[in-house]
């Protein structure tokens, strides 16, 4: 039974306070903050643990995570804006004044409402259903994120120091260092695109939405992300900026989220937001069937149906959510289609979607109905490279992995509510074992991304040797493809954690994602991460020259265990 409103704002409390208790604890006393913060944890979860019955108790702990982790996304920047207000009274600086327009959060806050009105409707009128759960910890997932959003509206300041062609964005949550010299594109928007920046109605991520208004906007591409501001000037300050990188001429045009030519887009948007970053479309749909009193195994049915449906359609919502559009690349259409022609798939079309990150994905749950997506980083990667990452995502369209990864996952979700629900209806004197009870469920907690780990990189390897077959290079340009990419990667990646997070100097070198990294961390990205680590890859691909088979498989299957615990 769902705990009701006032028990579960209070272990979310009780949770956030714990992660407070940590941050105090590292500020007096920095050697023991996280002694006193796990003591805080076990004390406050033995308590939950003996106070109420199984499950109730896994519930609360439950909650008491959720305001935990809330609190930790909270205090990310804070380290940086620390070290960025500390920094800025010993510098030169000019201040750039934002335009604020009270219009702009409340366009944020619209959106949330939309996204989650089904949901919140589900909650407070459906029936007693595990759905409930999900919403609770949804709502408070996307709560913090507003509230990030909020206070970056309210108090984010933007600083220019001329001496330093240096940049700083300060906000309490949220804050950024970069000098102009990493400006990699430099261009105004006329007005806001919150189609493309709220990240409910957006798949990628590389988007930091600074702005303040709905005025003109000041883009400025980095590696690894883009930073939107709304700054008073935007004219003066785009000729300050733009001696020191490329431009668009004139300011690129772009529609309110309201205007008439963006209903379809926007409708679009909201339809995935709902389907895929949130629950309503789904709990909407059951609230409506439960009122009308259709049977359980019905109601249970039409939801799937309606999940095969929207996995149908798959290719065609993720295009709407990535703003992708068909490529005009001869070249890239020439490449993809000798490609796709030669893992027969010739009926797959290639995509661009605009982002700061270097990836490609294959979308859609079959051959006639998927895409090959490529972000517009990615398009600027060697010619060869591209080649190798189009064979790569040929094969997971020609596998079906987009559908068979989802069937796989709701299989575990489906067995392990079966385990449960079998549990409590046939064992009466549950409190008996309520403590081997409490640790299988934790065991079975963790035991998913470890089963959709394994699932996910059995495809990812067998489309690295499969798709080593279709080029010309076979593995050896499939090798270099993937150094290469990592190479990118891993420069984007240092560049974007300078940019937002203190780093120390010697900690710089040490990332990347060729070098066999220490065991722990190989541990998790065998047993957790969805792709085997790139060192693995690679060197996999260099010493096998014999295709995908049963003896590639053995030696994915025997280093995933043997990596993640030899030295």
């Amino acid at each position: 039974m769902l705990p009701s409103i006032q028990e579960i704002l209070l272990f979310l409390l009780i949770g956030a306070i714990i992660q407070v208790v940590g941050l105090i604890a590292e500020k007096f006393l920095k050697k023991f903050a996280y002694i006193v913060e796990i003591i805080a944890a076990v004390l406050t979860i033995g308590y939950t643990f003996y106070q109420y019955s199984f499950p109730e108790c896994f519930i609360y702990i439950g909650f008491l995570s959720s305001g935990y982790f809330a609190i930790t996304t909270l205090a990310a920047g804070k380290e940086k804006f620390d070290q960025l207000q500390a920094e800025l009274k010993t510098v030169a600086v000019e201040k750039i004044e934002l335009q604020r327009g009270y219009m702009r959060i409340v366009a944020d806050f619209l959106v949330v409402v939309l996204v989650f009105s089904g949901a919140v409707l589900f909650f407070v009128y459906g029936p007693e259903s595990p759905l409930k759960f999900l919403i609770i910890f949804g709502l408070v997932s996307v709560a913090t994120e507003l509230c990030k959003r909020f206070f970056a509206y309210k108090s984010a300041n933007v600083y220019y120091s001329r001496s330093d062609e240096i940049l700083y964005i300060v906000s309490r949550f949220e804050a950024r260092k970069f000098p102009l010299s990493d400006v990699e594109q430099l261009r105004l928007e006329s007005t806001v695109d919150l189609l493309r920046l709220h990240p409910l109605l957006t798949l990628f991520t590389s988007n930091t939405d600074f702005t303040t208004s709905f005025h003109q906007v000041l883009r400025l591409s980095l590696p690894g992300e883009t930073i939107y501001l709304t700054v008073t000037e935007p004219e003066k300050w785009k000729e300050t900026f733009e001696a020191m990188r490329p431009s668009a001429a004139e300011p690129i045009k772009v529609l309110p989220f309201y205007h008439k030519k963006n209903l379809k887009r926007l409708l679009g948007k909201l339809y995935f937001a709902a389907t895929v970053k949130g629950v309503s479309a789904y709990t909407g749909l059951l609230l409506v069937l439960y009122y009308l009193n259709v049977p359980g195994w019905l109601l249970v049915s039409i939801g799937l149906l309606y999940w095969l449906i929207n996995l149908y359609f798959s290719d065609q919502i993720l295009m709407v959510a990535m703003d992708a559009k068909e490529t005009t690349d001869q070249r890239l259409i020439e490449i993809s289609q000798r490609i796709f022609e030669k893992a027969g798939i010739p009926n797959v079309r290639v995509y661009e979607a605009e982002s700061s990150e270097f990836n490609g994905l294959a979308t859609g749950m079959n051959i006639g109905k998927s895409m090959v997506t490529l972000t517009t980083a990615t398009l600027k990667l060697p010619l060869e490279v591209i080649e190798g990452i189009l064979a790569h995502e040929a094969i997971h369209v020609k596998k079906r992995d987009v559908l068979w990864g989802q069937v796989w996952r709701f299989g575990f979700l489906l067995a392990v509510i079966s385990f449960v629900l079998f549990v409590m209806g046939n064992i009466d004197n549950i409190e008996e074992y309520k403590f081997p009870f409490f640790f299988m469920m934790w065991f079975l907690m963790l035991l998913f991304p470890i089963y959709q780990s394994f699932c996910s990189q059995w495809m990812e390897v067998r489309a690295d040797h499969l798709g080593a077959a279709l080029l010309e290079g076979g593995h050896d340009q499939m090798a270099d493809s993937l150094v290469t990419l990592a190479r990118y990667q891993d420069e984007a990646l240092v560049k974007s954690v300078e940019y937002s997070m203190v780093v120390k100097e010697d900690s710089k070198k040490d990332i990347s994602s060729l070098k066999r990294n220490p065991l722990f961390l190989r541990l998790i990205e065998f047993q957790f991460m969805p792709h085997p680590p790139m060192y693995w890859r690679v060197q996999t691909l260099q010493e096998n020259h014999d295709g995908w088979g049963k003896a590639m498989l053995r030696r994915w299957f025997v280093d995933r265990l043997r990596e993640s615990v030899t030295r």
